[in-house]
């Protein structure tokens, strides 16, 4: 009887799975996808560095459709899944199947982690496993967060003493499908204190120290193509040598403290444990307390962390400490705040925690009751359904940009403005103007502009010199080009508090002011401008105006950079 409980169970369990993935899976590029990082970003690096020109090219060999040519490695790392799958896949279906399979182990991962070390029965287990992998990863992370709790599973098994040989084949892959600078480091630092609490504590850590050691030099492994090129002596000074942090006050540490545990980081970890999990978790905590009279130790270790990393991340932006990292190349250039990685897995652990604390007579009327309020608030986040139905409702603003892929890379406008123009596409390059640059990318265009975390210093200073007037007129824009420089974009005053990429149809006004230098953009190399703004008085950067073009979100002038002004 129980076998076959479990067997309605588990398909229950697949068939809610399949439900959340539909809009990808039977929309294809149909369905709404989350732009911010992504489509903007990694979906076209990967395509790129895998063209027939450039997929068995070495680290160092130049990509030229980008920037007006970056060494590969400042993209993508070869020894990465979603590389191996774009040489095999085009570059949507590699991307669709990467969505669900980085859902998918998130879904086995944090299953066998509740059922084996949380001690969670299988409903709880079932609800906590589609909760986590319902929350909205962003893929270019791959696993860093999704994968944590197979991995926690992986290295707790190996704690244990006598892992089977599958645990070792996990630890040893999950680098290839993980981020090292941005995950990697946080995650090796969290290993190394548990084995440092395991010394303290006088247990056995040899087996530990072994699977530290083989993860440390996996990872290396999947970087070596950046270490191969520094060897070979192809390095640069990077663009992030000029990033800068900005101090704020006390008051303002507080509110960012309370950001991180309200709502985790809004752009790569949000953990969607503020409406149910966090309630709930909070609540259970209290009544514990107040009838049992003692701290549930367990849950309070869980929450501790949970506060330390988010105080951690609040007091990395207090003036004093902002002023140290200021003064160091590496710590103003890399992220240290990046421990929010593990606040989606710690708030699911919280709530497994708290769960096992309620009485057994009750556990199953209380667990119903959360899983069906946070399920819902995860199926009204996922891209689709909340810009087809939950939109209607209520505007909860889940992402930066989102968008079908079809509508976000408008491929017919872009093949009519090729014919436009008339020649080879790598004859000439363009830059855009309120449209992300990697939209032309993907069409094939090459391109003088980017988004890229890596990539030479003096190729941001020229590219400054096309958009010098505009950053003169906006102080935020000239701190979002000078201080933090990855979008290497055509900035120009929009007369917002910030600026906005996305200028879709309907946001740009019917004429702009906006004063390009014509000289820089010759220097670059730039042939034509795609514009979604209405340049007013475009001879004066020494522009002329062939054409206008439309698609379902874009608005696109064509202009032509004359050779003589």
């Amino acid at each position: 009887m129980k076998a076959k409980y479990q067997q309605y169970y588990l398909r229950g369990l697949l068939l809610v799975f399949l439900l959340y993935h539909a809009p990808t899976i039977f929309l294809g590029p149909g369905a709404f996808f989350n732009a911010f990082d992504s489509l903007d970003s990694f979906v076209v690096w990967y395509r790129l560095a895998t063209q027939q020109a450039y997929a068995w090219a070495p680290p160092y060999a130049i990509i030229e459709p980008f920037m007006g040519g970056v060494p590969k490695f400042t993209l993508v790392s070869t020894y990465n899944v979603y590389y191996w799958l774009n040489l095999l896949l085009p570059t949507f279906t590699a991307f669709q199947f990467y969505n669900v399979f980085i859902s998918g182990v998130a879904l086995i991962g944090m299953w066998l982690l509740c059922r084996r070390h949380l001690g969670a029965n299988e409903p709880v287990s079932a609800f906590l496993a589609l909760s986590f992998a319902f929350t909205p990863f962003l893929p270019t992370w791959g696993l860093s967060i999704a994968g944590q709790p197979l991995l926690l599973f992986v290295i707790l098994n190996i704690r244990k003493g006598s892992p089977a040989i599958w645990n070792w084949l996990i630890l040893g892959a999950f680098p290839f499908t993980s981020n090292f600078q941005s995950a990697g480091v946080f995650i090796l630092f969290a290993f190394g204190v548990l084995i440092g609490v395991d010394f303290i504590q006088k247990r056995p850590v040899k087996m530990l120290l072994l699977a530290f050691v083989i993860l440390l030099g996996v990872y290396l492994i999947t970087k070596i193509d950046l270490i191969q090129n520094l060897l070979g002596g192809e390095g640069f000074v990077s663009h992030r040598m000029e990033m800068r942090r900005f101090p704020v006050s006390l008051g303002v540490c507080f509110k960012i403290f309370a950001r991180y545990f309200l709502l985790g980081n809004v752009d790569v970890a949000l953990s969607l444990h503020t409406f149910v999990l966090l309630p709930f978790v909070c609540l259970v905590y209290a009544v514990h307390i107040v009838r049992k009279k003692e701290l549930p130790l367990s849950l309070t270790i869980t929450l501790g962390i949970i506060t330390l990393i988010c105080f951690y991340i609040a007091i990395l932006n207090w003036e004093p400490l902002v002023e140290l990292r200021n003064n160091s190349d590496l710590l103003r250039m890399f992220s240290l705040e990046r421990f929010h990685i593990f606040l989606q897995l710690l708030w699911h652990i919280a709530a497994a925690q708290a769960l096992l604390l309620i009485a057994p007579g009750y556990q199953s009327r209380v667990l119903a009751v959360v899983a069906v309020m946070q399920l819902a608030v995860c199926f009204a986040y996922q891209p689709t359904y909340y810009e087809r139905f939950v939109k209607k409702f209520v505007s909860i603003v889940p992402y930066h940009y989102i968008f079908t892929y079809e509508d976000y890379y408008a491929e017919r406008m872009f093949d009519n403005i090729k014919t436009a123009i008339g020649k080879p596409v790598e004859t000439y390059r363009v830059a855009s103007i309120g449209i992300p640059p990697a939209v032309a990318q993907y069409n094939g265009m090459w391109t003088i502009d980017g988004y890229s975390s890596n990539y030479p210093l003096p190729y941001k200073h020229q590219f400054r010199n096309i958009i010098a007037d505009e950053l003169e007129k906006n102080g935020n824009n000239r701190g979002f080009f000078d201080f933090w420089g990855s979008q290497s974009i055509v900035v120009y005053d929009q007369g917002l508090p910030y600026f906005e990429t996305h200028m879709t149809r309907g946001k740009a006004p019917s004429a702009r002011q906006i004063t390009l230098s014509h000289e820089a953009l010759r220097n670059l190399g730039c042939n034509y401008i795609l514009s979604v703004e209405n340049i007013a008085n475009p001879e004066k950067s020494g522009l002329r105006k062939l054409a206008i073009f439309r698609s379902a979100i874009w608005h696109v002038s064509l202009y032509e950079v004359i050779n003589n002004q």
